[in-house]
């Protein structure tokens, strides 16, 4: 079974969604101007691809994740195309990781900048889709020296996410969910023999900042401390992290605080005698 997480930064609604069968863990990080063609928000929109996209796996089990997540964009698509402008560059999207059990196989996706970490024997293996900071830069380096709230860092965030918006979903340039199913073949896959995993999980990006950003600790380290101190614990430490550094002076970032989300699964030994 998977165990999850999930907490809005400070003072925000949490625009993460973390759901969960026995077998399968679906992680998603929405993002968009608030209200920006879509009058439902991007909470709605991550809540309703998480669900639908778990819906479409279960239903048909073992079809690859990119089938169930084109699905689940399609059926999220069609609940507001009517009400909603799903053509504006400020309509809701979202990252996205998908992770799934198999008594043979453990399968993984993400779409995006959400973590899939599968901890084999022979050590942590990493998918994660970083196209966009491969394209529009990483989020360190964009506002590196700036504090939080100054014009500068305001700045610097702007250009940012305009470099990002206009690369976002076309040839040439990254892919995240939105309204077009197609962006689901796109995702970054992985498979793994599943006699040879010792525990797996799925972040969201404001729960891997430690790791990929402020390179605090490294994954064998980082997955020691999960089990450790549970997901909801972990996500503390992440708090506590960013509290210690409230004007982005040693960790430079975009935002002092971030959702964060995570699905965990460590098999018991019986899945492991299997």
């Amino acid at each position: 079974m998977f165990s999850l997480a999930t907490d809005a930064a400070p003072g925000r609604p949490n625009e993460d969604f973390v759901i969960a069968s026995a077998d399968l863990a679906v992680v998603v990080d929405g993002a968009g101007i608030p209200f920006g063609g879509c009058h439902h928000g991007v909470a709605w929109y991550a809540r309703q691809l998480g669900v639908r996209t778990v819906a479409a796996l279960a239903a048909s089990a073992g079809i690859p994740l990119t089938e169930g997540l084109a699905e689940g964009i399609a059926s999220v698509a069609a609940l507001h195309a009517d009400t909603c402008d799903l053509t504006n560059p400020g309509t809701p999207c979202a990252a996205i990781g998908i992770l799934r059990i198999g008594s043979a196989r453990v399968d993984a996706l993400t779409l995006s900048d959400v973590s899939i970490v599968v901890d084999l024997d022979t050590g942590p293996e990493v998918t994660c889709d970083l196209s966009i900071e491969e394209i529009s830069g990483t989020e360190p380096a964009a506002v590196a020296g700036m504090r939080f709230g100054t014009p500068d860092h305001t700045a610097a965030l702007a250009e940012l996410v305009a470099r990002q918006t206009a690369t976002r979903n076309r040839p040439g340039g990254w892919w995240v969910a939105a309204a077009d199913p197609n962006a689901a073949q796109y995702g970054r896959v992985a498979s793994y023999p599943a006699d040879a995993m010792r525990r797996a999980a799925a972040f969201s990006d404001g729960v891997t900042r430690p790791v990929d950003q402020m390179e605090i600790f490294g994954w064998p380290e980082y997955l020691d401390l999960l089990d450790k101190l549970g997901p909801a614990g972990l996500i503390a430490q992440v708090r506590s992290i960013e509290s210690d550094d409230p004007h982005g002076d040693r960790y430079p970032r975009t935002k002092r605080h971030d959702d964060a989300s995570l699905a965990y699964f460590r098999p018991s030994s019986d899945y492991r005698s299997l």
